[in-house]
């Protein structure tokens, strides 16, 4: 990364490849830049012969570029068990994310079960893949931002200790390294699991910095609630997994599950998907519990089905590594210039935080993904439903 903030030549455009190992390291569906996962998810789901929606998006890419939520049906409309496979919640995380839903529609798609569809959500954050961002066009958190805004929202004090180390003056080795010092002594002082809420657990009172919330739903969630009324109202039996990355140990693919302990979903889970299905209110897992979670919203937008919801998280490299992009990243959208050559620096380390070019990392995600899918479908089917009345008419 260029060690100053303030050089401003105008480069290559966000989400565009900056090296050529992008294209030769690419396995299956991953793609170097936005507008070829989109393109790369439409031609998939045209060859598998489904149903396609786009949700266009009120902004334009970093190119001038059309943006926007894909959707893929796959299956009978009246289908009761239903897949629902996300990608790019998180912006950024929806290199690996596209790329497994690419997958399933290459391979998964022609052996759906009897009474079982698919939906595939592309690109929810289009604005943050485009951008190559966690965040939204507002830099809200769509994690964080699924809430009932009528009613307060979740206090997280700890966060007001270290904005001001989250957001520094300026973008230079020095200053990162400092405040990654003074975030190491802040969670010597506070305990490991109080900053990890205090940082990522989600904050509603600075927009300016990460893991924000917002102070309304976010027109990605918006759009949501209204897929999940026109899709999803006839599902009895709703799995619903969201691909993210960056978090745990580097290839590994934890199944985070916030259902809580306990409880019926959780158990479901775990018989269907195995082992490295984890809880957060249980302790058991790398994430931090958290408060307004997309894909928990399916428990509400679908009142009439047991929903499953679990994310399937890659690990991508340490979290020393992953914050530092996350914090050159909030400043070079607050304060810095995100088309020039700092910001294309900026974006590269995204990249590696989030979706790294190593291909043997990307082939063993890939590989685990199709696997989830695929058990996934089989603990649909494996739920008991009432048999289908039969039409005399």
């Amino acid at each position: 990364m260029p060690e100053t903030a303030n050089q401003s030549a105008h480069a290559a455009q966000p989400g565009q490849a900056q090296d050529p190992q992008d294209a030769a390291n690419g396995t299956g569906g991953y793609a170097p830049n936005y507008a070829t996962a989109r393109q790369q998810f439409l031609a998939a789901a045209t060859l598998a012969g489904v149903a396609l929606e786009s949700l266009p998006h009120p902004q334009r890419g970093p190119d001038g570029g059309e943006l926007a939520i894909d959707l893929a049906w796959l299956g009978p409309r009246d289908a009761r068990r239903v897949l629902v496979l996300i990608s790019g919640t998180h912006g950024v995380e929806g290199y690996q994310g596209s790329a497994a839903q690419v997958g399933f529609l290459g391979h998964t798609a022609s052996t759906l079960p009897a009474d079982t569809a698919a939906l595939l959500i592309h690109g929810l954050n289009p604005y943050g893949f485009a951008w190559v961002r966690r965040v939204n066009e507002d830099n809200v958190d769509l994690n964080r931002n699924y809430l009932d805004f009528s009613r307060p929202l979740p206090s997280n004090p700890g966060y007001g200790q270290v904005h001001t180390l989250i957001l520094p003056e300026a973008l230079t080795p020095a200053a990162l390294g400092q405040v990654q010092q003074q975030l190491v002594d802040y969670m010597a002082r506070v305990g490991k699991a109080a900053a990890a809420t205090a940082i990522t657990g989600g904050q509603y009172t600075h927009p300016d910095g990460i893991f924000y919330g917002g102070q309304g739903l976010c027109w990605s969630n918006r759009q949501l609630a209204s897929i999940a009324g026109r899709y999803l109202q006839q599902a009895r039996v709703i799995c619903v997994l969201d691909h993210h990355t960056g978090l745990g140990p580097v290839g590994h693919t934890e199944l985070i599950c916030r259902h809580p302990a306990g409880s019926p979903e959780l158990a479901l889970a775990r018989a269907w998907l195995g082992p490295d299905v984890t809880s957060p209110a249980a302790g058991e897992s790398a994430s931090a519990v958290i408060d307004g979670n997309v894909r928990m919203a399916f428990g509400s937008l679908c009142p009439h089905a047991q929903v499953v919801s679990v994310c399937p998280e890659v690990g991508t490299a340490p979290e020393s590594q992953v914050l530092a992009a996350l914090l050159a990243d909030n400043w070079l959208h607050q304060r810095g210039a995100p088309l020039s050559a700092l910001g294309d620096g900026v974006r590269q380390q995204m990249m590696g935080a989030f979706c790294p070019r190593d291909a043997a990392w990307r082939a063993q995600a890939l590989a685990r993904a199709m696997a989830i899918h695929r058990s996934a479908l089989v603990g649909l089917s494996s739920v008991a439903l009432e048999p289908l009345a039969l039409d005399h008419a």
